[in-house]
């Protein structure tokens, strides 16, 4: 897993753990580094492994937290931290599609409407219960044993998280969220396999918005151009599809008709073709 020194946006889209709908990003930072950050699009549940961090979310008072507690942060808060010592951290990024599908599955045996609106300032600090401590440390086992399934295990894990945490009333509307907005809205739709066959256009209207007003929406809550967007999803899609499909059906199943085009983006997103991919997978196995 690829270590990030600092909380560039563009380190973090390279550089994060993606097993499909759950990102992990792994930050090693040196005593006294400070910087702004931000949770973009989706709730971050951050973790310390070692070390300390000086936090201040949104307009908040500043407020050091260790490796027994976790910090969950709403979509696009604005977090400034310092680090008072050496620090080792490691954070979950939950995207729309698995939570939604968690949610779905538990509301019946959640005691709170899985429908309430999120407050854009708030945030949660929790000491690490025992559950949710069992599942941190079996995310970082499997991250160490690098096992088969490694993204399966990954996503499972982080299905067990989002539970834990929607069972927790200060928790839940941070992690459900208002799923009514239309670029959360836009997010699952585009995260669909019914969406990646979608054009931008007809995305934008799905949700109720003219495509110059949803692209300047869609920019601000994830600092990406929606295009920018989609394609990677599409891609991702697309490198998933190909261990199992031939590269005209993965193209075609993520929205792509012309086929040169597809293994021009692939090749330019993973450095490699397509059928190299299949071939690299091969030689693995």
């Amino acid at each position: 897993m690829h270590t990030l020194s600092n909380f560039s946006r563009i380190a973090e889209r390279e550089y994060a753990l993606n097993a499909g709908q759950i990102n992990l990003l792994y930050y090693d930072l040196p005593k006294d580094f400070h910087d702004e950050y931000r949770s973009y699009e989706a709730p971050r549940l951050c973790t310390i492994l070692e070390g300390t961090k000086s936090v201040r979310v949104n307009q908040s008072e500043a407020f050091d937290y260790q490796s027994d507690e976790f910090v969950l942060l709403p979509p696009n808060s604005n977090i400034h931290m310092k680090m008072p010592e050496y620090t080792k951290a490691l954070v979950y990024e939950f995207n729309e599609p698995l939570i939604e599908k968690v949610a779905q599955r538990v509301s019946d045996c959640l005691e709170f409407d899985t429908a309430q609106s999120l407050d854009p300032q708030s945030f949660v600090v929790n000491p690490i219960e025992k559950r949710v401590d069992a599942l941190h440390e079996r995310m970082q086992e499997i991250l160490r044993e690098q096992e088969a399934g490694m993204d399966f295990l990954i996503e499972l894990t982080g299905q067990e998280l989002v539970f834990e945490l929607l069972r927790k009333n200060a928790c839940h509307s941070i992690i459900n969220g208002n799923q009514s907005h239309p670029i959360k809205r836009a997010i699952r739709l585009m995260s669909s396999p019914e969406g990646m066959q979608l054009s931008l256009s007809q995305v934008a209207e799905e949700v109720g918005l003219s495509l110059s007003s949803f692209s300047q929406k869609f920019k601000l809550m994830t600092e990406q151009n929606p295009k920018q967007y989609l394609t990677q999803l599409r891609l991702k899609a697309a490198k998933r599809h190909l261990t199992s499909m031939s590269v005209t059906d993965a193209a075609y199943e993520t929205g792509y008709d012309n086929i040169s085009h597809f293994i021009r983006l692939f090749k330019s997103e993973f450095g490699q073709t397509p059928k190299q991919f299949q071939r690299s997978l091969t030689h693995l196995n």
